[in-house]
């Protein structure tokens, strides 16, 4: 029995050794790699709240698929009519220095534009929301330096409080915290701070649920403490691994043809 123990307790300081040596990169990495399913498809209400007070509500489709070395994804606004067939269509390479290449689709213009995934026109407003373009996709980890600021719990859950710091120094929001749950790795608050280092938008992720074995944030709301607008992504009709999605629906050419619903 007194072995038993001695062991028990040798591999409770060794866990602990373990997450002591965990660095501010290795949580984002580990965050980074946590699985995620091959396909994905839903809806979700967007709702867009002004500083007046009132509410601006859109319907979109979301559609993903992993290919091992990109993932590719598509945002379609349903309603209402003045953004209907409006898309979003993104590439996220598993190359940890390439950029994601990103084109917007504006039906009443019947013109694609390609987004630069760095630089001021990355870090506008996503469709007149309080998410940025660059919010929409995956940040690439070696372009910030991050360190380990301690733990904090976040609506119960016990996370990593990750600084992460632009090495460029040249974005709107150059620093922002990143609370990473302890048992999980999965996202549950980030804070982002403008380039006078105050405090410019906070991100939380609530109501979670496990679909297929997929730990998932059904609601993502953005609010901007500055300008007390906040923006908030209510997810539904999650379907992870239902059979496959052609690939044709992830092209320009689908979003010029209104070929996604």
């Amino acid at each position: 029995m007194k072995k038993l123990i001695t062991t028990f307790s040798t591999l409770l300081i060794a866990g602990a050794l373990f997450a002591q040596s965990l660095t501010g990169y290795d949580i984002m990495k580990k965050a980074d790699e946590v699985a995620e399913p091959k396909t994905s498809s839903s809806t979700a209400t967007l709702t867009i709240h002004s500083k007046k007070g009132s509410d601006r509500i859109r319907e979109v489709i979301m559609k993903s698929k992993d290919y091992g070395d990109v993932e590719k994804s598509v945002i379609v606004f349903t309603t209402p009519k003045d953004v209907a067939g409006t898309g979003y269509l993104t590439f996220d390479y598993e190359e940890d220095d390439k950029d994601s290449d990103n084109w917007l689709y504006m039906p009443a213009m019947k013109k694609t534009r390609r987004i630069a995934s760095s630089g001021s026109e990355s870090e506008g407003s996503f469709m007149g929301t309080d998410f940025t373009y660059q919010d929409m996709g995956d940040r690439s980890l070696n372009k910030y330096d991050y360190n380990l600021l301690g733990e904090e719990s976040v609506d119960g859950v016990i996370c990593y409080k990750v600084e992460c710091i632009s090495k460029a120094h040249t974005e709107k929001d150059p620093r922002f915290i990143s609370y990473i749950g302890k048992d999980d790795y999965i996202l549950r608050k980030c804070e982002f701070y403008d380039r006078q280092d105050t405090l410019h938008r906070v991100l939380t992720c609530t109501d979670f649920t496990t679909i297929k074995g997929f730990t998932t944030a059904q609601k993502m709301k953005m609010e901007n403490v500055q300008s007390g607008t906040w923006s908030l992504i209510e997810s539904k009709n999650i379907q992870y691994d239902e059979g496959d999605i052609d690939d044709s629906l992830f092209t320009v050419a689908a979003l010029e043809k209104g070929r996604i619903r």
